[in-house]
Protein backbone atom coordinates (compact mmCIF):
# COMPACT_ATOMS: atom_id res chain seq x y z
CA UNK A 1 0.00 0.00 0.00
CA UNK A 2 1.53 3.36 -0.99
CA UNK A 3 1.55 5.43 1.90
CA UNK A 4 4.11 8.15 0.25
CA UNK A 5 3.86 9.65 -3.01
CA UNK A 6 6.93 8.82 -4.96
CA UNK A 7 8.79 8.49 -1.65
CA UNK A 8 8.90 11.92 -1.11
CA UNK A 9 10.49 12.57 -4.24
CA UNK A 10 9.30 14.20 -7.94
CA UNK A 11 7.81 11.70 -10.09
CA UNK A 12 11.21 12.03 -12.23
CA UNK A 13 13.26 11.17 -9.70
CA UNK A 14 11.35 7.93 -8.33
CA UNK A 15 11.05 6.40 -11.73
CA UNK A 16 14.91 7.17 -11.92
CA UNK A 17 15.15 5.44 -8.74
CA UNK A 18 13.10 2.47 -9.27
CA UNK A 19 14.58 1.65 -12.69
CA UNK A 20 18.44 1.42 -11.47
CA UNK A 21 16.88 -0.67 -8.28
CA UNK A 22 14.95 -2.96 -11.22
CA UNK A 23 18.40 -3.36 -12.86
CA UNK A 24 20.47 -4.21 -9.83
CA UNK A 25 17.58 -6.57 -9.12
CA UNK A 26 17.69 -8.17 -12.46
CA UNK A 27 21.54 -8.52 -11.68
CA UNK A 28 21.08 -10.26 -8.72
CA UNK A 29 17.96 -11.99 -9.41
CA UNK A 30 18.92 -14.70 -6.71
CA UNK A 31 21.51 -13.17 -4.78
CA UNK A 32 20.86 -9.74 -4.09
CA UNK A 33 21.00 -10.27 0.01
CA UNK A 34 24.45 -11.78 -0.82
CA UNK A 35 25.81 -8.96 -2.37
CA UNK A 36 24.66 -6.65 -0.08
CA UNK A 37 26.33 -8.60 2.89
CA UNK A 38 29.47 -8.36 0.80
CA UNK A 39 29.39 -4.60 0.30
CA UNK A 40 28.31 -3.91 3.55
CA UNK A 41 30.08 -6.18 5.50
CA UNK A 42 27.04 -6.99 7.40
CA UNK A 43 25.51 -10.56 8.41
CA UNK A 44 22.48 -11.84 6.70
CA UNK A 45 19.17 -10.66 8.73
CA UNK A 46 21.37 -7.15 8.84
CA UNK A 47 21.19 -7.13 4.73
CA UNK A 48 17.67 -8.27 4.59
CA UNK A 49 16.94 -4.92 6.56
CA UNK A 50 18.89 -2.93 4.02
CA UNK A 51 17.21 -4.53 1.57
CA UNK A 52 13.39 -4.22 2.94
CA UNK A 53 14.27 0.01 3.89
CA UNK A 54 15.52 0.58 0.03
CA UNK A 55 12.04 -1.55 -0.90
CA UNK A 56 10.06 0.52 1.04
CA UNK A 57 11.28 3.41 -0.39
CA UNK A 58 10.68 2.08 -4.08
CA UNK A 59 6.84 0.51 -3.17
CA UNK A 60 6.35 4.09 -1.70
CA UNK A 61 5.87 3.11 2.10
CA UNK A 62 8.18 5.23 3.14
CA UNK A 63 9.95 8.37 2.20
CA UNK A 64 13.25 8.61 0.89
CA UNK A 65 15.46 10.21 4.25
CA UNK A 66 19.28 11.46 3.70
CA UNK A 67 20.39 8.31 6.45
CA UNK A 68 18.49 5.61 3.46
CA UNK A 69 20.12 7.45 1.01
CA UNK A 70 23.52 7.52 2.41
CA UNK A 71 23.21 3.77 2.47
CA UNK A 72 22.18 3.55 -0.96
CA UNK A 73 25.03 5.51 -2.56
CA UNK A 74 26.60 2.20 -2.97
CA UNK A 75 23.95 0.58 -6.05
CA UNK A 76 22.95 3.72 -7.81
CA UNK A 77 24.69 5.97 -10.07
CA UNK A 78 26.75 8.90 -8.76
CA UNK A 79 24.56 11.20 -11.13
CA UNK A 80 21.19 10.15 -9.58
CA UNK A 81 23.06 9.70 -6.19
CA UNK A 82 24.10 13.81 -6.43
CA UNK A 83 20.24 14.70 -7.64
CA UNK A 84 18.76 12.59 -4.79
CA UNK A 85 21.13 14.42 -2.45
CA UNK A 86 20.37 18.16 -3.99
CA UNK A 87 16.65 17.33 -3.86
CA UNK A 88 16.45 16.37 0.00
CA UNK A 89 18.55 19.67 1.12
CA UNK A 90 15.97 21.28 -0.41
CA UNK A 91 12.65 19.25 0.21
CA UNK A 92 13.56 16.78 3.10
CA UNK A 93 11.87 17.44 6.37
CA UNK A 94 10.76 14.89 8.80
CA UNK A 95 7.74 17.26 9.58
CA UNK A 96 5.10 17.78 7.00
CA UNK A 97 4.65 21.35 6.38
CA UNK A 98 8.54 22.06 7.76
CA UNK A 99 11.29 23.37 5.72
CA UNK A 100 14.46 24.43 5.62
CA UNK A 101 15.72 27.55 4.56
CA UNK A 102 18.00 28.13 1.95
CA UNK A 103 21.03 29.08 4.32
CA UNK A 104 21.62 25.95 5.36
CA UNK A 105 24.27 25.39 2.40
CA UNK A 106 25.86 28.26 3.20
CA UNK A 107 29.57 27.60 4.21
CA UNK A 108 28.31 24.30 2.69
CA UNK A 109 27.80 23.38 6.49
CA UNK A 110 30.63 24.59 8.01
CA UNK A 111 32.05 27.43 10.01
CA UNK A 112 32.51 30.48 7.57
CA UNK A 113 36.64 30.29 9.38
CA UNK A 114 36.56 26.61 8.00
CA UNK A 115 35.14 26.82 5.06
CA UNK A 116 37.23 29.61 4.12
CA UNK A 117 40.16 27.56 4.49
CA UNK A 118 38.96 24.59 2.76
CA UNK A 119 38.64 27.02 -0.12
CA UNK A 120 41.96 27.91 0.10
CA UNK A 121 43.56 24.80 -0.18
CA UNK A 122 41.23 23.05 -3.12
CA UNK A 123 42.07 26.54 -5.41
CA UNK A 124 45.86 25.41 -4.36
CA UNK A 125 45.45 22.24 -4.99
CA UNK A 126 43.95 23.14 -8.25
CA UNK A 127 46.52 25.31 -9.11
CA UNK A 128 49.36 22.92 -8.43
CA UNK A 129 47.94 20.27 -10.45
CA UNK A 130 46.02 21.76 -13.34
CA UNK A 131 46.18 19.27 -15.90
CA UNK A 132 46.42 16.55 -13.83
CA UNK A 133 44.05 17.10 -10.89
CA UNK A 134 42.74 13.40 -11.14
CA UNK A 135 45.34 11.38 -11.48
CA UNK A 136 46.61 13.36 -8.68
CA UNK A 137 43.46 11.87 -6.42
CA UNK A 138 44.13 8.47 -7.75
CA UNK A 139 47.84 8.94 -7.11
CA UNK A 140 47.10 10.29 -3.40
CA UNK A 141 44.24 8.13 -2.42
CA UNK A 142 45.18 5.10 -4.70
CA UNK A 143 41.50 4.60 -6.34
CA UNK A 144 40.52 4.32 -10.20
CA UNK A 145 39.49 7.22 -12.71
CA UNK A 146 35.75 7.07 -11.81
CA UNK A 147 36.14 7.21 -8.14
CA UNK A 148 38.67 10.02 -8.56
CA UNK A 149 35.60 11.94 -10.71
CA UNK A 150 33.21 11.05 -7.59
CA UNK A 151 35.52 12.59 -5.06
CA UNK A 152 36.33 15.86 -7.76
CA UNK A 153 32.54 16.02 -7.61
CA UNK A 154 32.03 16.11 -3.87
CA UNK A 155 34.78 18.65 -3.67
CA UNK A 156 32.86 20.74 -6.36
CA UNK A 157 29.59 20.00 -4.33
CA UNK A 158 31.25 21.60 -1.25
CA UNK A 159 32.86 24.44 -2.75
CA UNK A 160 30.50 25.72 -4.72
CA UNK A 161 27.72 25.64 -1.59
CA UNK A 162 25.32 23.56 -3.56
CA UNK A 163 25.56 21.04 -0.74
CA UNK A 164 27.01 20.61 2.60
CA UNK A 165 30.01 18.24 3.92
CA UNK A 166 29.11 14.90 4.99
CA UNK A 167 30.96 12.40 6.31
CA UNK A 168 31.27 10.71 3.91
CA UNK A 169 32.21 13.66 1.74
CA UNK A 170 34.86 14.16 4.94
CA UNK A 171 36.13 10.61 4.75
CA UNK A 172 36.71 11.18 0.48
CA UNK A 173 39.17 14.32 1.27
CA UNK A 174 41.33 12.84 3.44
CA UNK A 175 44.60 12.79 1.99
CA UNK A 176 43.82 16.02 -0.41
CA UNK A 177 44.19 18.67 2.18
CA UNK A 178 46.40 19.68 5.01
CA UNK A 179 46.80 17.67 8.12
CA UNK A 180 46.00 20.17 10.03
CA UNK A 181 43.00 21.40 8.48
CA UNK A 182 41.75 18.09 7.90
CA UNK A 183 41.78 17.05 11.48
CA UNK A 184 39.29 20.46 12.43
CA UNK A 185 37.05 19.75 9.63
CA UNK A 186 36.64 16.13 10.62
CA UNK A 187 36.07 16.82 14.22
CA UNK A 188 33.90 19.61 13.23
CA UNK A 189 31.47 17.47 10.46
CA UNK A 190 31.51 14.08 12.70
CA UNK A 191 29.99 15.76 15.56
CA UNK A 192 27.39 17.58 14.04
CA UNK A 193 26.20 14.75 11.31
CA UNK A 194 25.29 11.15 11.76
CA UNK A 195 26.32 9.04 9.42
CA UNK A 196 25.71 5.09 8.07
CA UNK A 197 27.44 1.88 9.93
CA UNK A 198 29.03 1.42 7.00
CA UNK A 199 31.12 3.78 7.57
CA UNK A 200 31.88 3.49 11.34
CA UNK A 201 35.19 1.94 10.95
CA UNK A 202 36.30 4.68 9.31
CA UNK A 203 35.25 7.65 11.45
CA UNK A 204 36.75 5.48 14.40
CA UNK A 205 40.22 5.44 12.18
CA UNK A 206 40.13 8.99 11.56
CA UNK A 207 38.83 10.32 15.33
CA UNK A 208 41.95 8.65 16.59
CA UNK A 209 44.31 9.17 13.74
CA UNK A 210 44.05 13.17 13.83
CA UNK A 211 42.52 13.34 17.34
CA UNK A 212 43.85 16.37 19.39
CA UNK A 213 45.92 16.56 22.26
CA UNK A 214 43.13 16.48 25.47
CA UNK A 215 40.49 14.52 23.13
CA UNK A 216 39.61 11.49 24.75
CA UNK A 217 38.52 9.48 21.59
CA UNK A 218 35.37 9.02 20.21
CA UNK A 219 32.17 8.89 22.05
CA UNK A 220 29.24 7.72 20.23
CA UNK A 221 26.14 8.65 22.62
CA UNK A 222 27.50 12.16 21.90
CA UNK A 223 28.37 12.20 18.88
CA UNK A 224 26.59 10.66 16.47
CA UNK A 225 23.20 12.83 15.66
CA UNK A 226 20.87 13.00 12.95
CA UNK A 227 21.77 12.77 9.94
CA UNK A 228 20.44 16.14 8.27
CA UNK A 229 19.22 16.98 11.80
CA UNK A 230 18.92 20.58 10.65
CA UNK A 231 16.95 19.80 7.42
CA UNK A 232 14.65 17.77 9.70
CA UNK A 233 14.02 20.39 12.04
CA UNK A 234 13.48 22.69 9.42
CA UNK A 235 16.17 24.71 10.90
Amino acid sequence: MKRFEYAGLTKELHQRLTLEFDTLKDQYRRTLTKYVMQTKQCDRVQARKYCQRFDNVIKECSKLSPATLDDMREYITDGLANDLENYLLENYSARSGSRKPDTYKTNAGLTRELFLQYRKEIQELRAAYPNRYAEYIMEVKGCSKHQAQIIITAINTVYTELGILTPRKVIQLEGLLSRELFGKIAKYVFNKYEWPESLDSEVDRIYLEYRTKGDIGLNKESVKRTLFKAISMGL
